[in-house]
């Protein structure tokens, strides 16, 4: 966990006047050198991003652009796979190690001068990426303001493969951000090997990550599943699903899904009638504990061995479970 998210969590107890000023005593600080970045050797992301609100008061990120560039030169764009309307969790950006995103967060936030950001885990970025203000990390304001973008990079370089959160860092409150509020998002980076380990007809194999017709991402928020659906039948459609939701795949499809903690609560996900790999491990297991900001990945194969049916997910801690938080996963025919 970044140093800025440590400080985040423990936001409770540094937030009085009084501890912030022992706290960030001003010191000497050498000038800011630029770190050297990564070098590129896959595709270029160029994404424009929208802080806005949702009429449920909440807030959410919304993909204004996507196009990709090619080592090679040729561009696609694919911005109509996203929803074009602001989500909980934000658009999902799928890389593969070896690429770099360039990313432009437009503040789209009505009636406010409170600046927006985006921090992310996992991947490289320059210090002028991490998304946090001048205060935590000494450098700058690293947000977009009413009518002032920002843009940052990310490098998703060799051992970055993964599952990673991005979230606000900024928003109402310079430590805690609004990633309780909904602008949070799901960062996938691919390997580069194209390949993944998964438990199939109950052996470990390396499966293409081609091959997953499916992924499934659920963030586990205090009593509530927010969920999103990337459909890679269709290229990649997103599909918000919301919260605590029915997500369905066909009877031996292959599918991912990516549970990740959010808030301060601590959570254990399970899943009825399948079981997979424990990641970097070859442990089987049904059953996964999951924590802020922690997260699991894993690919099954849909009904095996138990065939066609409504599989029932859920958080095994047992007033989460009795406040609701719960889903289905339909396998059929």
């Amino acid at each position: 966990m970044s140093l800025s998210c440590i400080l985040r969590r423990t936001s409770s107890f540094l937030s009085s006047p009084l501890l912030l000023a022992i706290f960030f005593i001003p010191i000497a600080q050498a000038e800011y050198v630029p770190a050297k970045t990564d070098s590129v050797s896959g595709s270029t992301h160029r994404i424009t991003l929208r802080a806005a609100p949702l009429p449920s008061g909440q807030f959410g990120y919304q993909m204004v652009s996507h196009k990709i560039q090619t080592a090679g030169g040729q561009t696609e764009d694919v911005t109509a796979r996203y929803s074009d309307k602001p989500t909980i969790p934000g658009p999902a950006i799928v890389m593969t190690e070896g690429d770099v995103a360039e990313i432009t967060l437009e503040n789209g936030i009505p009636n406010t001068d409170q600046p927006v950001s985006l921090h992310v885990h996992g991947v490289h970025f320059d210090i002028r990426s991490d998304g946090t203000m001048k205060m935590l990390n000494g450098v700058a304001d690293e947000a977009a303001f009413p009518g002032k973008p920002y843009t940052y990079k990310w490098t998703a370089a060799p051992g970055t493969a993964g599952t990673w959160p991005y979230h606000d860092h900024t928003f109402g409150n310079p430590m805690l951000g609004a990633e309780d509020k909904g602008l949070f998002g799901t960062l996938i980076v691919n390997p580069r090997s194209g390949k993944v380990p998964a438990l199939i007809n109950g052996k470990i194999e390396d499966v293409n990550v081609g091959d997953i017709k499916r992924e499934f991402i659920l963030w586990m928020h205090e009593t509530t599943f927010w969920g999103m659906e990337v459909n890679n039948i269709l290229k990649g459609k997103q599909v918000p699903l919301w919260t605590n939701p029915t997500v369905g795949a066909r009877l031996g499809e292959k599918v991912r899904f990516h549970v990740i903690g959010l808030g301060t609560a601590f959570h254990t996900f399970h899943l009825h009638g399948h079981r997979w790999l424990n990641p970097g491990t070859t442990h089987v297991v049904d059953t996964v504990n999951i924590g802020p900001i922690s997260r699991d990945t894993f690919v099954v194969q849909a009904g095996e061995g138990v065939g066609t049916g409504d599989w029932h997910f859920h958080c095994h801690v047992i007033q989460h479970m009795q406040a609701g938080m719960m889903g289905d996963f339909k396998v059929v025919k």
